[in-house]
C-alpha cells in the first residue's frame, strides 16, 4: 500500500491516463461535431458532453501534474484535490436534469452521478496523498476508471443514440 503514497511508482499510470484522456477528449469533440445540430437542440446531451470534456480534461490535468517532477507531496496532493473537486462542482452545476425528458431521466441521473463520484474519487485521491492517510492515489484509479467508462457512454449517445 505504500505506492499509494510514491508518486514515482505512478508514472506509468500518468502517462497512459494523459494518452488517453487526450485521445477520449478529442473523440467527444468529433462526435459532437458530427451531429453538431441535433446536438445543440438538446440542452441536455449538450451540457452531458460538456460535463464528458471536462471530466476528460481533468483527468488529463491530474495525470500531467503527476508527471511534474520533484512535487512536495502535500502540494500535488492538493492541486490534485482541486482538480477532482473542480470538475464534481462543474459537473453538479451543469446538469441540466430537470430539462431530460421523462424517459431519459433515469439514464441522466446515472451519468451525472457516476461523473460526480468520479471526480470526487479522484479528490480523495488527492487528499490522501497529500496526508499520507487511506490509500492515498490508489483512489484515483476507481475515479478514473469510472470516468473514463461514463465518457465513453456519452460518445456513444452522441455518436449513435442521438440518431435514433
Amino acid at each position: 500500500m505504500t505506492s499509494g503514497y510514491a508518486v514515482e511508482d505512478w508514472e506509468s499510470f500518468a502517462v497512459a491516463q494523459v494518452g488517453a484522456a487526450a485521445a477520449l477528449a478529442g473523440l467527444i469533440v468529433v462526435a459532437a461535431s458530427i451531429n453538431i445540430e441535433r446536438i445543440i437542440r438538446l440542452p441536455v446531451i449538450l451540457k452531458r458532453l460538456g460535463a464528458t470534456l471536462a471530466q476528460f480534461t481533468g483527468i488529463l490535468a491530474v495525470s500531467s501534474l503527476l508527471l511534474v517532477p520533484g512535487q512536495d507531496h502535500r502540494l500535488l496532493g492538493i492541486e490534485i484535490a482541486i482538480v477532482g473537486t473542480g470538475i464534481a462542482a462543474l459537473m453538479y452545476f451543469q446538469h441540466s436534469l430537470r430539462a431530460a425528458e421523462r424517459p431519459y431521466r433515469g439514464a441522466a441521473i446515472i451519468a451525472v452521478t457516476s461523473g460526480i463520484l468520479a471526480a470526487l474519487m479522484i479528490a480523495v485521491g488527492g487528499v490522501g496523498y497529500a496526508t499520507t492517510s487511506i490509500g492515498g492515489l490508489y483512489w484515483m484509479v476507481p475515479g478514473v476508471l469510472i470516468g473514463f467508462g461514463i465518457g465513453l457512454v456519452n460518445a456513444w449517445v452522441a455518436l449513435v443514440e442521438i440518431l435514433r
